[in-house]
């Protein structure tokens, strides 16, 4: 795992976000974008599907988007399930929508992705896995942040 952060700051990332934009959603219950939308759902995040093949359509009772372009509120963290080498195109596509923290899920790294959200002084994290580092750093804790509500 290459977080580039430290767990104090990934903290305070996880404590001050609440959209989370999740590039690469499926509907598929046994896909990992899946399962992970599903835990930061139950533990109270609002996700945000975006798979242009299933624009339009409903993951898990949350409309989904053909691009992050196209959503109209702030994101605070941009999580994405692509190959590395479709990041960088991602991320140059929103970058003007103040994002807080680009996210690139276990396996995907970019360092067009680093250096793009460094210049734009953008929290960066690769190669590690959004729902395993919150259950490490905050389930555990019990930590309860009156923005988030657990729904199981």
């Amino acid at each position: 795992m290459e977080t580039q952060l430290a767990d104090k700051e990934i903290t305070d990332i996880f404590k001050n976000s609440k959209v989370i934009a999740l590039v690469g959603a499926s509907s598929k219950f046994d896909k990992a974008s899946n399962i992970v939308m599903k835990y930061l759902l139950e533990f109270g995040y609002e996700v945000i599907p975006i798979n242009p093949g299933a624009a339009g359509e409903k993951i898990l009772g949350q409309m989904t988007y053909s691009s992050a372009a196209e959503i109209k509120k702030n994101i605070d963290i941009l999580n994405i399930f692509r190959p590395s080498e479709e990041a960088e195109k991602i991320i140059e596509e929103i970058i003007k929508k103040n994002i807080k923290t680009i996210w690139l899920q276990l396996g995907i790294k970019s360092e067009k992705s680093k250096k793009i959200a460094k210049e734009n002084k953008i929290n960066f994290i690769e190669n590690a896995c959004i729902k395993t580092e919150y259950q490490r750093l905050m389930q555990k804790k019990q930590i309860n942040f009156p923005h988030l509500t657990k729904n199981v």
